[in-house]
């Protein structure tokens, strides 16, 4: 085959002790799988089997968690990424209990556990990245627990872990939360004080400027009397004069 011209050495010191070995170098992924040996002339055949594991380290996501009913997302990443598209991927509660099992390119649902069946989405997406994304619907306080992704054509594991919590301890961490982030009975004393004391000041200041208008409004017709009796005075002298 062409794939493995220039990469196989049979060693022909070991035939003469009837030892048939075979190096294959630079292998990778599409290496795995079953090789056979066969002699023709004695009609013996032998079987063996080649498992190519790559340096693969497996991030998972932080702990996830969920409110009972709603969904949850477990995740966990490969580094480096590789296309994951065409490798059996089981996730798992312990390693016979399937939560998910993809093979062949396809979901199995038939070796899912029962409880999980028809509630479980692996992104298939994902997985040309690297990623194994799996979602699981309607969540119940019994899928509480960790969770592992495992590879077998890798020998590649991840786990994690999923907390599920009840609609009633949702809302009380949010009302915790909200108590949390709001100030003190003190402070918000203190600041409704600050705030009574600023819109008092803003009222004696609009009190002061209406009471100065009105005065420089009356000024204002005072001083027109004043300019009216003036000129009267003037025009009644220029009368007197002529």
């Amino acid at each position: 085959m062409l794939q493995y011209r220039d990469r196989t050495t049979l060693n022909h010191g070991d035939l003469t002790t009837g030892v048939v070995t075979l190096t294959i170098s630079n292998i990778s992924l599409s290496d795995n799988g079953s090789y056979e040996v066969y002699l023709p002339k004695l009609k013996v055949t032998c079987l063996t089997h080649l498992t190519v594991a790559l340096p693969l380290a497996c991030l998972p996501s932080q702990p996830v968690e969920a409110v009972e009913g709603g969904s949850a997302t477990l995740q966990c990443r490969l580094d480096p990424p590789i296309d994951l598209s065409s490798t059996t991927v089981e996730w798992n509660r312990g390693h016979t209990r399937y939560v998910h099992v993809y093979r062949s390119r396809r979901d199995d649902p038939d070796s899912q556990m029962l409880q999980y069946r028809d509630r479980t989405t692996l992104n298939h997406g994902d997985l040309t990245r690297g990623v194994l994304t799996l979602t699981i619907s309607n969540v119940s306080l019994s899928n509480n627990g960790p969770y592992e992704v495992y590879l077998p054509q890798l020998g590649v594991r991840c786990s994690t872990h999923l907390t599920v919590v009840t609609k009633e301890q949702e809302n009380q961490t949010k009302r915790n939360d909200s108590s949390t982030t709001s100030p003190p009975a003190g402070e918000r004393n203190d600041a409704s004080n600050r705030e009574a004391g600023r819109a008092a000041i803003i009222l004696t200041v609009l009190l002061i400027l209406c009471v100065l208008v009105v005065l420089l409004v009356l000024k204002s017709g005072k001083i027109q009397g004043w300019m009216e009796t003036l000129r009267g005075g003037k025009d009644r002298q220029t009368d007197g004069g002529e």
